[in-house]
């Protein structure tokens, strides 16, 4: 089932009726070790009924590890949508603190950065 959404996604991006998107998300049963966590990827700790984390790499160029909480009695925590295409939503946007200065949203896995951000 997978490899056929991969082959309509990139379809789909080859025809134009999408754009290629930054982000694609997979559920894992366990947090990914820092090596696993890959560019492009967001890893969504859980089941396909109840999300946990969304761990991924800073797509600013840093390269650093962002671990958002995706449960609703943490404070902060982000709400996170995946698509029948894997692309995934995540609300509210995200502001990295460190160097990168990064402040961006993503929305059907497109990175869409905010005007304040360090790197766009």
């Amino acid at each position: 089932m997978m490899l056929i959404r991969n082959l309509i996604r990139r379809l789909m991006v080859w025809l134009r009726f999408i754009r290629q998107p930054d982000f694609s998300a997979r559920i894992v049963s366990t947090h990914p070790d820092p090596e696993d966590i890959i560019p492009g990827q967001i890893s969504v700790v859980g089941n396909s009924k109840y999300h946990k984390w969304a761990c991924f790499r800073c797509p600013g160029g840093c390269g650093e590890r962002i671990l958002l909480s995706l449960n609703q009695k943490r404070h902060p925590y982000w709400r996170m949508t995946i698509d029948w295409l894997k692309r995934p939503t995540l609300h509210p946007s995200v502001r990295q603190l460190n160097e990168c200065q990064c402040h961006f949203w993503v929305r059907q896995g497109i990175v869409e950065w905010c005007p304040d951000s360090g790197t766009r």
